[in-house]
């Protein structure tokens, strides 16, 4: 009877959890989200680590003001500074992975995965600890999460869903999956089988709300001259012209339709 007991229990044993170190991207274009992304992460997380620097990628000076602001306003959170190249500017579109690498390097050596994060987007963490009970995450070698995808103000959600977000088993991630163009995208390629994308909650929703467009125009100009996409397309007309009218219910970074919901945050101009 007890050798029944062990082997019931085995097979119903919830999933281990994680230990996590979530790493976010920080520039104070996006210190509207900051403070949400910090506290949400920080439910689920071990640590987290924020990674900043004195210069955008353009090599414009950083906005001192709100670095010393949010470091002071998230006491409990690990900021991690890094050196700004200005001959790494030439191909600012490795920068994102670049800064990842950094936070790679510096993580608790006691963490067993970790949620490459942009300050842009917050997890719903009620639903992504159900979600970790769940699921067995210890079988999966990296997984991307998907996200919601907003629009000029957070009640604007597209009808498209996206999976930005990568979450890694930490001893199979390499200095060479940072260093490339596709950034987050390069980290789940090169990571071996079994692995698994546009991994939904178990209500079978996104756990993850992505505001990288939620800005007025001035902030959106901003966005686009110092992040390291900005040699793609020309995004400063494109700004210019969306503003000249209300939201039309579609965005012109990749044309998805949109509806109006309840804000997941709510943030200040």
């Amino acid at each position: 009877m007890n050798r029944l007991k062990k082997i019931f229990t085995l097979f119903n044993r919830k999933p281990a959890s994680p230990k996590i170190t979530t790493l976010i991207n920080y520039c104070t274009n996006d210190y509207k989200f900051i403070g949400p992304c910090i506290k949400e992460a920080q439910k689920f997380s071990e640590e987290v680590i924020v990674l900043y620097t004195d210069y955008f990628y353009d090599g414009t000076p950083e906005n001192q003001y709100l670095i010393d602001k949010t470091i002071k306003e998230n006491p409990n959170v690990k900021f991690e500074f890094y050196e700004f190249d200005i001959n790494l500017n030439r191909l600012a579109q490795l920068w994102h992975g670049y800064v990842r690498l950094i936070g790679w390097k510096v993580s608790s050596p006691e963490t067993s995965h970790i949620l490459f994060l942009d300050a842009d987007e917050v997890v719903d963490a009620e639903r992504f600890n159900s979600w970790l009970q769940k699921y067995p995450v210890a079988s999966v070698n990296v997984i991307k999460l998907a996200n919601y995808y907003y629009f000029r103000e957070t009640c604007y959600q597209a009808e498209t869903f996206e999976d930005s977000v990568v979450f890694a088993r930490k001893d199979l991630l390499t200095d060479s999956m940072f260093l490339d163009y596709l950034d987050r995208d390069q980290i789940y390629r090169e990571i071996a089988e079994p692995k698994a994308r546009m991994v939904m909650g178990i209500d079978k929703q996104p756990l993850i709300h992505h505001y990288s467009w939620v800005r007025n125009e001035e902030e959106m100009i901003k966005k686009v001259s110092t992040w390291g996409h900005k040699h793609e397309r020309p995004w400063l007309e494109l700004v210019i012209e969306e503003f000249k009218n209300g939201f039309k219910g579609k965005d012109f970074v990749h044309h998805y339709t949109y509806k109006t919901v309840e804000p997941f945050i709510k943030i200040t101009d």
